[in-house]
């Protein structure tokens, strides 16, 4: 059987077939890009849950904003025993309504479960959001994501934000740091267990050697992963205002498995050194670092127990 088109125009089909070829190349080249944009808070004075294609986040905007508002991003830690990683996000951002309302900050607080972003220790995927790593989304792409739809829902003019991260969420924070220094104005981090270290012997998430693997999500799910550090974030990272916090009672020797090249057994030890070596290696290329370590005696491995000496030193200067 023919199509009368065919016989009446052939030339004619032909350009249609090209056409619609054309147009199936265009769409799949542009797939990730035609989905919606994750949701933005807007009542002042109201935690608000946020339900993103990626996941789950919570954020708060002042009763009053800021003509220039600033924008701070919390990464919560490992979810405590038979809690999940959304009650532990729900935690950080009640925690700090009082600051963002004394200081006019809006609140982000990204949720990473464990399907998708591995937040508890013994998987096997490559410290999972620690390490920036996602199943579907890098967990440093999804939070740069839920940054720019707030900063654009309320006109900021920069692209820079505050970022908080503890313990887990304080090995987000020095990864995120050394890939994307041109979106942090201001850091902090509190009780990390590691550090991303300033040597190409030591290979990402742990250190700036190249990595490349296959991650294992679950049985059904393995991704390869290839990561080629670049030295120049590195440096450009130096020359951001970091402030690495630990109470001096935490000082809990750590399983050799879980810190490979790190300098040192316990959290104290760790920040001690790779402050130290991170204001060498600055050194080494011609710059001054402007990392600085604050022990805080008293205190051991708690968010809540540290949180006012990290407020004090977010609006240091």
């Amino acid at each position: 059987m023919k199509f009368g088109i065919c016989e009446t125009n052939p030339n004619g089909s032909i350009i249609k077939i090209i056409f619609l070829l054309i147009l199936i190349v265009l769409l799949s080249a542009c797939g990730p890009m035609s989905l919606p944009g994750p949701p933005t808070a807007h009542i002042p004075g109201q935690l608000s849950k946020g339900e993103d294609v990626y996941g789950t986040f919570y954020a708060y905007v002042p009763t009053t904003v800021p003509q220039e508002p600033e924008f701070l991003v919390l990464i919560h830690g490992t979810p405590p025993k038979n809690e999940t990683a959304e009650s532990n996000a729900h935690y950080y951002a009640t925690s700090w309504i009082n600051f963002a309302e004394d200081r006019g900050f809006i609140l982000i607080v990204p949720t990473f479960n464990q399907e998708d972003f591995s937040s508890r220790r013994g998987d096997h995927a490559m410290s999972g959001y620690r390490g920036l790593f996602g199943r579907e989304i890098g967990a440093d792409e999804w939070v740069l994501r839920l940054v720019k739809a707030h900063q654009q829902a309320f006109g900021s003019n920069s692209e820079q934000f505050y970022l908080y991260g503890h313990s887990a969420g304080g090995q987000f924070t020095g990864r995120f740091l050394v890939s994307h220094p041109e979106s942090v104005k201001k850091a902090v981090i509190s009780s990390a267990a590691t550090y991303p270290q300033p040597s190409i012997e030591v290979a990402w998430p742990f250190g700036m050697g190249e990595l490349h693997t296959d991650i294992e999500w679950d049985s059904d799910t393995n991704e390869q992963v290839d990561v080629v550090p670049d030295k120049q974030k590195w440096l450009a990272a130096t020359q951001i205002s970091l402030t690495v916090i630990v109470g001096l009672n935490d000082t809990a020797e750590l399983p050799s498995h879980l810190i490979p090249g790190q300098k040192g057994k316990n959290r104290f030890t760790i920040a001690r050194n790779w402050i130290r070596d991170m204001s060498a290696f600055a050194e080494a290329n011609g710059l001054e670092s402007r990392f600085k370590l604050d022990i805080i005696p008293g205190k051991g491995h708690s968010m809540g127990g540290l949180i006012r000496f990290t407020q004090e030193s977010l609006l240091s200067h």
